[in-house]
């Protein structure tokens, strides 16, 4: 573990933490649980922040307003890493953030979604389809776990189909920091905005049976107007599309390291719900967890550490999901494990709003595996896979596999 020394000559730990196994969580969590489970590090742009590694701790810190996401956007505010230049809901505090929170939580409620299960089936079907079509190895993640997502969103969304492809690449070319030139990247993010502000429009006109319709759909005091609900597809799209590819990678990964996991849920398919649960405990999928950051805004005290206002915390969902004290022998994966209060989703007012969306996906594509493609395996052994070179949301460049 490197270090770095702050202007007092103290040393801090510098974070994100390596990881020699992209699937494990850095070996430093379960020494700060133990021993530090709030403690100094520092990031990538020299800034300080506080580590939160503990399950009650990182609790605390979702559930509490006195940790703000709105000052994250202030000109003081310390420097994390770059904010991503999309409108976006996701930095909004009460009680602007409850207002919008309560009128979008309506088009995502169970119920409503439920309606939209057999076409989520339907479109992760026809992806496992591709797969089983394809010539061995084949790249699973250039057949499904790339493309899945961003098709269940656009699904959800109730996106036309002959108006899928430009959709699609604006968002690849908006949400693809670093990797395009910058105006090309706002080229990119003015025509999505566009499309959406018509799609709305053509929602307020004519509803369908899709989640945007149920957001357009309240009126007067409740309802959203079209910059809030363009940012709010905004956030939905960023949460729904590259975290969730980089879910079902590590859920594949995690299920492959052991070639009895699959053919036991191709036994007792009634496992699927609690090994997608489990899986998402153990995912490593979010790297460092950066996009959970808070601002202290006033003094708080969490495990005898007092934390002043105005310093940058982390409550570490990766370091969480193996609190021993929550979730027993946390190190194994136990597809049957009952009770399995990860944070993988969050909690709190920034509980993920799309986690209904995300579990029917990652449920209908593991259940799809188990059933039709039992004897899954990598075609190279793991340690050949080429990891990206980034933090947030790690998958290699590809995933051959045979079955």
């Amino acid at each position: 573990m490197s270090t770095q020394s702050d202007a007092t000559g103290t040393r801090h730990a510098t974070f994100p933490f390596p990881q020699e196994d992209p699937c494990l969580p850095p070996p430093e969590y379960a020494r700060l649980r133990a021993d530090e489970p709030v403690t100094q590090v520092v990031l990538p742009t020299g800034d300080r922040a506080w580590l939160v590694t503990r399950h009650a701790d990182v609790l605390t810190v979702l559930g509490d307003e006195r940790f703000s996401r709105r000052a994250l956007t202030g000109p003081d505010a310390p420097k994390l890493a770059p904010i991503p230049p999309l409108p976006s809901l996701f930095y909004l505090d009460p009680p602007d953030h409850t207002r919008v929170r309560r009128l979008a939580a309506r088009a995502f409620d169970p119920a409503r979604l439920a309606r939209l299960r057999p076409r989520v089936d339907r479109v992760v079907a026809v992806h496992l389809d591709r797969l089983a079509a394809a010539d061995q190895p084949a790249d699973l993640l250039a057949t499904v776990a790339r493309p899945l997502p961003l098709a269940v969103v656009a699904t959800v969304l109730g996106v036309p189909d002959d108006e899928y492809e430009p959709f699609a690449g604006w968002i690849r070319t908006a949400f693809s920091f670093g990797a395009v030139p910058p105006d090309e990247q706002m080229a990119a993010m003015g025509g999505l905005q566009q499309y959406l502000a018509a799609l709305i429009g053509s929602r307020r006109k004519e509803p369908a049976e899709d989640a945007l319709s149920d957001l357009v759909a309240p009126t007067g005091d409740d309802q959203l107007a079209d910059h809030e609900l363009v940012a709010l597809v905004f956030d939905l799209i960023g949460a729904g599309d590259q975290p969730v590819t980089a879910e079902i990678v590590h859920l594949v990964l995690n299920l492959l390291r052991d070639p009895a996991r699959l053919p036991a849920l191709h036994a007792e398919p009634e496992l699927v719900p609690s090994a997608v649960e489990e899986l998402l405990r153990h995912s490593q999928s979010a790297g460092g967890g950066l996009g959970s950051v808070r601002i202290a805004v006033a003094d708080v005290e969490l495990s005898g550490v007092t934390i002043p206002a105005g310093d940058p915390v982390i409550p570490s969902f990766n370091a969480a999901n193996f609190d021993e004290s929550v979730f027993p022998d946390a190190d194994r994966i136990d597809l049957a494990r009952r009770r399995n209060p990860h944070l993988t989703f969050a909690q709190g007012i920034h509980h993920c709003l799309g986690a209904p969306v995300g579990r029917m996906e990652l449920t209908a594509l593991l259940g799809g595996l188990a059933r039709d493609f039992p004897g899954l395996r990598l075609a190279v052994p793991e340690d050949q896979l080429q990891w990206l070179p980034v933090t947030a949301f790690r998958t290699p460049g590809e995933i051959p596999v045979h079955w």
